[in-house]
Order: C-alpha cells, then sequence, then structure tokens
C-alpha cells in the first residue's frame, strides 16, 4: 500500500518544498514553544496521513513510530519506517512521510538555538558527532521501551501546565537525546578530547548554511569561526571525514539537487540562485560532483520516483 501511495508523496511540477514551522503552519503563525511533541495521528490524519516533501529553518525533528509503518521521502530519497523505529532529521532537510493509516508514535520537534545551551551541551555533542545528517534507529529491547517510555513522558509533560513544566520538558528532552544518540554511536568511539573540535565543527556547519552561497574561501570562514585555517580543516577532518571545503561543496551540491528534483528552474536559473556567476562553470561542478549533468540528474531522479 505504502510502495503503491508513493507518487502521492511527491511535489507538483515546479512546487518547490515549503519551509514551515510546524507542518502546515508558517513560520510565525502560531507561538511555538522551544520543544513541542505530539502523536502521529494528530497531525497525519487531517492530511489524510500523507505529509509531503517540506522542511524546517530552525526545528531538528525526531520522529517515533511505536507500532505501524511510514515511508520516508529524505531528501530525493525513501526509507521505511516500522515498529520501533526512530528518524532523527536535521533543521534544513527536505523531508516527507507516507503513514500507514493509524500509525501510532510521536513527532519531537526542538529549536535549534535550545540545542546550543548550556543545558543541552552533551546531547548537542553526540548529535555532531553523528555527522549532523538524517539518522535512522530500529530499535531494540530495551532500547524500545525506554525510548517509548520518554516519548509518552514528554507528551504528558507537554500537555499538561504543571510547576517547573518548561526544566522538565528540557530535561526528559535531554535525556532522551542522549538515550537515542548512545544508540546510534553504538560501537562508534569517542575521543574525550574531541569537545572543542565538535563545538567548532558544529559552527562551521551552520555558517556554512547560511552563507554557501557567497561562495567564500576556507580562509574566510576560519576568519569568521575566529580560528586558523589549519585548526578547522583538523577538526573537520577528525569528525566528517572531509576537508573544509568538501563540506562547503557538499552544501551546494545539496541544495542544486533540490531544486533539480523538487523544481522546474533551469539550470541556469538554479545556478544563479547559487552564487555561481558561470551557468556553464556550474554544470562542469554539478558533473565533477555527481558524475552527471544537471538534466540527467534530474531526468535520472525524477524517474525513480516515478514522477
Amino acid at each position: 500500500m505504502l510502495a503503491e501511495n508513493r507518487r502521492s508523496n511527491a511535489l507538483g511540477a515546479g512546487q518547490a518544498p515549503e519551509t514551515f514551522a510546524l507542518y502546515g503552519e508558517a513560520p510565525g503563525q502560531t507561538g511555538l514553544e522551544h520543544i513541542h511533541i505530539e502523536d502521529i495521528k494528530a497531525r497525519a490524519r487531517l492530511y489524510d496521513w500523507t505529509i509531503t516533501p517540506h522542511a524546517h529553518a530552525d526545528l531538528w525533528q525526531f520522529i517515533h513510530i511505536e507500532k505501524g509503518r511510514a515511508e520516508a521521502t529524505v531528501e530525493n530519497g525513501y526509507m521505511r519506517l516500522g515498529d520501533h523505529s526512530v528518524l532523527s532529521i536535521p533543521n534544513g532537510v527536505v523531508h516527507g512521510f507516507e503513514f500507514e493509516t493509524d500509525t501510532i508514535g510521536w513527532v519531537l520537534s526542538i529549536e535549534t538555538r535550545l540545542l546550543e545551551t548550556q543545558t543541552f551541551a552533551q546531547a548537542r555533542k553526540l548529535l555532531v558527532r553523528n555527522g549532523f545528517h538524517v539518522t535512522k534507529l530500529d530499535l531494540k529491547p530495551p532500547h524500545s521501551e525506554e525510548s517509548g517510555v520518554f516519548f509518552r513522558r514528554l507528551h504528558d509533560e507537554f500537555a499538561h501546565m504543571r510547576q517547573a513544566r518548561s526544566a522538565m520538558l528540557d530535561s526528559l528532552t535531554n535525556a532522551l537525546l542522549i538515550l537515542l544518540m548512545r544508540e546510534a554511536r553504538q560501537g562508534k568511539s569517542d575521543d574525550a578530547d574531541a569537545s572543542q573540535a565538535t563545538g567548532l565543527l558544529a559552527a562551521y556547519r551552520d555558517l556554512i548554511n547560511q552563507r554557501f552561497r557567497e561562495h567564500l574561501s576556507v580562509v574566510a570562514y576560519a576568519s569568521a569561526l575566529g580560528v586558523s585555517q589549519s585548526r578547522l580543516a583538523r577538526a573537520c577532518r577528525r569528525l566528517a571525514g572531509q576537508s573544509p571545503a568538501a563540506l562547503i561543496n557538499a552544501r551546494l551540491l545539496l541544495e542544486a539537487q533540490r531544486n533539480l528534483h523538487f523544481t522546474e528552474a533551469s539550470a541556469a536559473q538554479i545556478a544563479i540562485d547559487l552564487g555561481f556567476q558561470d551557468p556553464a562553470y556550474f554544470s562542469r561542478f554539478f558533473k565533477r560532483m555527481t558524475g552527471l549533468t544537471p538534466r540527467e540528474y534530474r531526468e535520472k531522479s525524477r524517474k525513480k520516483q516515478g514522477r
């Protein structure tokens, strides 16, 4: 059923993914708290259990399916979710869902600026070390039961105006994130001396997201961050396995792929939007990164989706 409905989760021709506060709500439309949690059915059933591809500029989300199934669209790829699956989605990532009717689970949304506070320092370190990318967890006992307890407790706390409610929400969310990221990083070694590099990489990624269209040099980024180019390079290679320049190029490529997949903008229009002065150079850049021309990539990605 979900595979047959895949096309219903696609956007129409020329329709770019929208950016919401919560799905269906424009930024500033509602008084969104720093932490928000709701059960999946509360919003999904309003849209016939189909959440079209969209993004959240300032929210990191965790989708927990306690019982049921879903097919997730992440950028222009797909993944299946089942019982006790958790999907971690950083801010800015285009995603959508086709939920099985009556799926039981939770959507936890956290403002990214909250993750930068001292309360969430340890959780943020684990998130950064995990690479700031979409992460799928298929939890097994006892972790599936533990995470379920946290999600339900968070939902109950969020729904009632009790004393010290904000502090309790922070504490429960912090503990849940650490639990989930421990599971995500199981079997991976952590260097206790990596904390400074972790913070630097997070700041660098944030700055890239803000300014990638300006085509700044690595030296300019390092200067803006107040560190040397060599220190930035060590942090990127240590934690991301890539050079600082490669991370900039990866962000440019991601935005180009989004535009080619979700919109009808020409390669020349996309090049201009991304700050390339020469559309021909953009096409060469894109082919060097993917092995395909922009046109070939658009045709291949849409054929794969069935558009």
